[in-house]
């Protein structure tokens, strides 16, 4: 056998180390371009506001009849929210804006929240989903303040806190019969879960993907905004305009 060129030998070494790195390079771009396609916009970290009329959103047209909500049951303005327990966008949404909303518009019974699931992060979600429906037939007067706590502990997505255990050991420490939370998830569990999928498709229907989501009006608001855009389609709805 004939032997090779130290030189040609170290040319084809060169070639294939150049190749090795650039397919590397292409792998690594594709897997990043997926995961900033098809996982960001799930999370609600869409920063783009969707204002004014919408073809689809119509606060008129959703169902809010037999939901968890917070304010005057006749509040001019309905808001619904839909989100997910788990999100980390839709703790920054209550935390920044729906604590404010909660202070200037629901105390002073211009505006009612009423709460629409959209879980997608997995079996924490669930859980969440369903012990929202019963802590509102329990303690309908509590709900603002175990929605606020259940965001507050929330921690890395289904890392650990907020299981069915957890979320009832909350629900007691807020003074909430969680035993009779618990006996309703267990009996009502499959009713639950349909509303929670029906509460979904209906915010497809309406332009939702991805949480956290809210119809004020005939404008559909995505993502963690800031509070003035909030406000705005708020006031915007109690002028009339």
């Amino acid at each position: 056998m004939e032997n090779q060129n130290p030189n040609e030998l170290n040319k084809n070494l060169l070639v294939v180390c150049v190749t090795v790195i650039a397919v590397c390079i292409i792998v690594s771009g594709v897997f990043l371009y997926s995961k900033s396609k098809y996982s960001s916009p799930s999370a609600g970290n869409n920063p783009v506001a969707v204002q004014g009329n919408n073809s689809t959103a119509d606060i008129s047209k959703v169902k809010i009849a037999g939901l968890p909500f917070v304010g005057d049951p006749n509040a001019k303005v309905v808001i619904a929210f839909w989100s997910d327990y788990q999100c980390p966008f839709c703790k920054k949404a209550e935390q920044e804006v729906i604590a404010q909303i909660y202070n200037e518009y629901v105390k002073t019974g211009k505006v009612k929240i009423v709460y629409k699931d959209y879980a997608f992060l997995g079996a924490d979600s669930q859980a969440a989903g369903w012990a929202a429906r019963a802590v509102f037939e329990v303690a309908p007067d509590k709900f603002y303040e175990w929605s606020k706590a259940m965001f507050e502990k929330q921690d890395d997505e289904n890392r650990g806190w907020g299981k069915r255990a957890d979320i009832l050991a909350l629900t007691q420490s807020l003074g909430i019969d969680s035993a009779k939370v618990d006996q309703l998830i267990t009996a009502n569990v499959k009713d639950y879960q349909e509303a929670m999928d029906a509460d979904k498709t209906e915010g497809t229907s309406f332009g939702v993907q991805g949480t956290p989501s809210m119809i004020i009006g005939k404008q559909l608001v995505k993502g963690a905004q800031p509070y003035s855009t909030f406000k705005a389609a708020i006031d915007q709805v109690i002028s009339g305009k």
